[in-house]
């Protein structure tokens, strides 16, 4: 077993008899789930759409989905 953690019980300290159980966290994962005015941002950081995809995804306005792709720092080199 590797180094203990902070905040975690000590397993030298568990009564006699307890069942212990040792999870390796590294292979576990979770996602969790954006708000859904957050999804248009984030599928831009991901994908790097540009205004006119965005606009037709999200069924959002041209300006709103302009101003995802100016505020990104790769995309707005390219404008």
């Amino acid at each position: 077993m590797g180094a203990l953690q902070p905040g975690l019980p000590n397993p030298a300290m568990l009564p006699k008899d307890w069942p212990l159980l040792i999870v390796d966290l590294k292979d576990c994962f979770f996602t969790i789930a954006l708000h859904p005015r957050d999804t248009r941002r984030e599928a831009h950081s991901m994908f790097h759409q540009n205004a006119k995809g965005l606009h037709r995804e999200f069924q959002i306005s041209m300006e709103e989905a302009q101003a995802i792709v100016r505020a990104c720092p790769i995309c707005s080199h390219h404008n």
